[in-house]
Formats: structure tokens, sequence, C-alpha cells
């Protein structure tokens, strides 16, 4: 088996990372818009770009047509030096000039481009420009001004080669009237015959200087030829808006993926149900739904039949079936941190149990900030709890619109909760023996904040955790589980709350509420598909008469 266990995992890792990663979607989306806004924006701000193009063909131009060692002319030319001399200083000076521009040259080089299509003695001239007319007016300067120059260096170096021959033609045609002049004054036959041979030297160094001088200046000076005129575009060339604004989208998303893993890695809190499994080392028993508004704290056997009713009802109905609890009366309701609403939690599972049939004791632990009494719908004459001892105090019969019994013992505020947690009446309260239809359900305050839970976690039967799946941190399930099985506790599972709405900076770059007391009117989760409810239906609702109801909208915990 352990050779398919991991090709089957790594599907369920990918996904996992998918998830996660979309759980800052907001953050892709933001991405997304940020990079088409910068898009737009290029768009509008940067202008429209043209180019206009013009091409010429290069031709060689050679000084010494007859001393080429059998090179071809057109083998005389390096395209790479051309291409040199066209984006040259001196040709954008000359462009400039001619066009009495007073921009620096070395402006004008920066939207040119020269390159030399291969196997070709053609260069092509691209010139950017913000406007269709400058674009191909500049090109064209540059053609010109590379042409230009290029004809004045060849007539340049004509000049220069002519010069020289004509000094040596000066010095041979010297020579040869010297001779002259020596023929004249006479001479023996022998010297006759040497000066003949001499004059003969002389006539042909002549008549090849000349020959010469002849060629240089009859070679065609002509650089090249213009075969591409730099018309004005009729269309941009830069990118349009649509596809800046493509381009933007591409890098937003991507940038707005690298921030969402980001945000991902370096969240400290859990971010799936795995999480909490993993943390906690216990299972996920239920996820609540979204608390509406205008519901009231008690919602099972009280207000009808509600996404949250029935998540409720499945968790009492997964629990009763758990052999881990089947048997044993007395379940502790606790939260890591303010931001769970255990209370909810604990009076609805107590609901939820007495709609089945069970005799249910809900006894607020909570001795700091108790007010159960005032947000549970009570019978008549029972509108506050008696003062006394607390553990032994008067019990308050719920008005739970349920087939079996729902008594609250409320919290009292005592000057020492731990004392009172740890007194006897309490440890009887929690170990008397209870009817197998007799159940116990007890919360406390966070666990985290103060070490009451711990107190009554050794002497329950089991515990739930209340989370909220936006905000409890990896690092405090841990600490739970560590705090709980070494009180000698045992966990039976995780009740997962979405939490409520956060402003909208958090959701925008977290992707969950933000980090805030929590209103109980704003609870939000994904909906638990619940069993088939056992017991009777709930009746209508309450009697009427001396209930007293305080809402829970307006209710919120204190940190």
């Amino acid at each position: 088996m352990s050779v398919f266990d991991e090709p089957a995992e790594q599907p369920d890792q990918i996904r996992d990372q998918l998830r996660q990663l979309f759980r800052y979607r907001a953050l892709v989306v933001l991405g997304l818009v940020l990079g088409m806004l910068g898009g737009g924006a290029v768009s509008l701000l940067g202008g429209s770009t043209y180019t206009a193009t013009g091409e010429v063909v290069v031709h060689a131009i050679s000084t010494a047509p007859f001393e080429a060692g059998g090179v071809s002319v057109d083998k005389q030319i390096s395209m790479g030096t051309e291409r040199q001399i066209a984006q040259s200083v001196s040709v954008a000076a000359s462009a400039a000039k001619s066009l009495k521009l007073h921009e620096v040259p070395a402006k004008l080089q920066r939207e040119l481009r020269v390159s030399n299509p291969p196997e070709t003695q053609t260069l092509m001239f691209e010139y950017d420009a913000d406007s269709p007319d400058r674009a191909a007016a500049l090109v064209n300067a540059f053609v010109r001004a590379y042409l230009d120059y290029r004809e004045a260096a060849a007539k340049q170096r004509i000049d220069s080669t002519v010069s020289k021959l004509g000094a040596e033609l000066k010095t041979v045609e010297d020579q040869r009237e010297e001779l002259d002049r020596r023929a004249t004054n006479g001479g023996g036959t022998s010297g006759r015959a040497t000066d003949d041979s001499e004059r003969n030297n002389v006539a042909s160094q002549i008549a090849d200087l000349q020959g010469r001088i002849s060629s240089l200046k009859s070679l065609d000076t002509t650089p090249g030829d213009i075969v591409r005129k730099g018309d004005p575009p009729a269309f941009p060339s830069s990118p349009g808006l649509v596809v800046l604004l493509l381009a933007g989208a591409v890098v937003g998303l991507v940038l707005g993926i690298l921030a969402a893993w980001v945000r991902s890695v370096l969240e400290p809190r859990v971010r799936s149900v795995a999480d909490v499994q993993d943390n906690l080392r216990a299972p996920v028993l239920g996820i609540l739904p979204r608390r509406r508004g205008d519901e009231e704290l008690l919602e099972v056997g009280r207000t009808g039949r509600g996404n949250r009713a029935e998540a409720y009802r499945t968790i009492a109905f997964r629990l009763v079936h758990d052999q881990r609890f089947a048997g044993r009366g007395s379940l502790l309701i606790v939260s890591p941190r303010e931001d769970a609403d255990a209370l909810s939690v604990a009076a609805n599972l107590a609901g939820a149990f007495a709609e089945i049939g069970n005799d249910i004791l809900l006894v607020e632990a909570d001795l700091r900030t108790p007010r159960l009494a005032q947000q549970l719908p009570l019978h008549p004459g029972h509108d506050h709890p008696e003062p006394g001892s607390w553990a032994d105090g008067e019990r308050l019969a719920v008005n739970a619109g349920a087939d079996g019994r729902l008594d609250l013992l409320p919290g009292q505020e005592v000057p020492n909760p731990a004392r009172a947690l740890s007194s006897p009446q309490f440890v009887r309260l929690m170990n008397k023996p209870l009817g197998p239809n007799e159940k116990v359900v007890v919360v406390t305050g966070p666990l985290l904040s103060h070490a009451d839970g711990l107190a009554v976690a050794k002497q329950v039967s089991g515990v739930v955790v209340v989370c909220d799946l936006n905000e409890v941190r990896r690092d405090d399930l841990d600490r739970v589980w560590e705090l709980i099985t070494g009180a000698g506790g045992h966990i039976l599972g995780a009740v997962l709350d979405m939490g409520s709405r956060g402003t909208s900076l958090r959701r925008l770059t977290d992707g969950g509420p933000a980090h805030r007391k929590p209103r109980r009117g704003r609870l939000r989760a994904a909906v638990v598909a619940p069993p088939p409810r056992p017991g009777p239906p709930p009746p209508t609702g309450p009697e009427p008469g001396g209930e007293t109801v305080v809402d829970a909208d307006t209710t919120s915990l204190r940190r």
C-alpha cells in the first residue's frame, strides 16, 4: 500500500495549496486590477509612439580600384562598420543640423535603430517619435546624413590620393625636363643612349600616374541608393490600450499570486479544517453557518429550522453516537480566545440535546462575566438567579420549546473563580451519577485567557473546542491541546465558526474578517448538511407572557 500513498497524496497537496492561495483571492484580484490600471496609465500618460523606416543599399567606394588584390568591390564593405557609422554622433549632428534642431545629438540617437538584414548590403533605419511627421523627418534626415557623410569621406580620400599622385607626377615631370635639357646641351653617343632610356622610363611613369589620377577622378562616389524612403506611418507602433491592459493584467496577476503565496506562508492562523485537526489532534465535529442579525442566542427548538439550528442538531447527534462520549453525561464547551462564541455553541448544543429528549443542565462556569441568564429565554418567574452559593444555587428553567428539560445554572461573579470551580460543591455536581438521559453541558471563559477551563476539563467526560476558523492560530490550538491533556481532560473535537465580517481593508488583504470582538449576529460559515433529526419537531414558539429576551446582536465579548 505504501507504494500508492505518495502519488495519491500529491493531488490532495496541490489542491490544498491552491485552496490556501485562493483564500487570499482578494490579493490576486487586487494585483490584477492594479496591473490593468498601470497598463491603462502607461497608455494614457505615455502617449503613442510612431516608427518610420528607411532603407539604403550601400555601395563600395575604393580609392585604389587597381589594387584590390583580386577581391570584388562588394566584398570590400564591412556592414558592421557601416552600422557604426550610421549610429555615430557625427551623423546625428548632421541630421540635427539639416532639420535645424537644437537638440543634443546624443538625445536624437536614443530613438534610432540601424540594422543589417543577413546576407545583404542593406541598412535599415528605424526612428521612434511621438508623431508620424517627426518620425519620418528624422529617419530621412539620418539616412541623408549617413549618405552625405559617407560620400564626403570617399571624396576626401580620393582628393587626398589624387594630391599625392599629383605631387609624385610633378617630381617625375621635373625629372623629364632635366633629361630634355641635358639632351639639348649635347652629349656622347653612349650618353644619348642612356638619356633616351631614362626618358622612356620617365614617360612611362608619367603616363601611369596620369592614368591613375584620371581613374580616381572618374570614380563614382555615390555612397548608396535609397530603396525605401521614410514615410509618415499611418498607425502607432507602440502597444495599444488593449495590449497594455492585457500585459498589465498578466503582470498584476503574477504579482497578486506571489503576494497571496507570501501571505499564506507567513500566516500564523489556521486556514483549513485539516489544519485544525492536525494542531488540535481531534476531529472537526461541524462547521457553523453564518448567523443572521435578527436571530436570538438560542436557536435550536425556538427559531425554526434554520441552517445554524440544523448544524447544531448534527453536532449533537454526532456527539450522542460518539463512543467516547456516549453514556458519559458531562461536556465542556470552551474556546481558545475571545474571538469564538462558546456561549452560543453551549446553549444551542444543550437545546439540541434537550430536543432529542434528554434532561440537560447547562452550567455557566464563567464566574467573571456571567450573562447567560440575561440572554436565554426563561420561564415566567425566573428572571434572575437568587444570590447564594453558586454551585448549589437555584436552577433556572429555560424556555427551549423542547420535549426534554433544559435547566440553567447561571454564573455569578465571585471573588475567586478558581476556588469556586475547585470547591467540593462543584466537584460533587460534576461527579454525581447521571441517568441515561441526563447530561451536563458546561461553558467557561476563554481557556488561554485564564485557567478556569482547566479546573473543569479534568472533571468532565469530554471537551469541545469552539474555534473561529479565520482567527484561531496554530500555536493556540497546540497550547489548548497541551493544557487540556496535561490537566487530564479529553478533547472530543472542534466546532468551527467562520467568524464575523471584518473591515474592508482586512478582507481585501486577508480573505477573512478583522481580529475584533465578534458580534453574535454576524457569524458565518459553510452549511453542514445534517442527518435526519431524531426526536419530535420543536414547538412553534414559547409561551406568551413573562419571557425575558436580550438582543444578542448588541452583546459582544469582553477582551
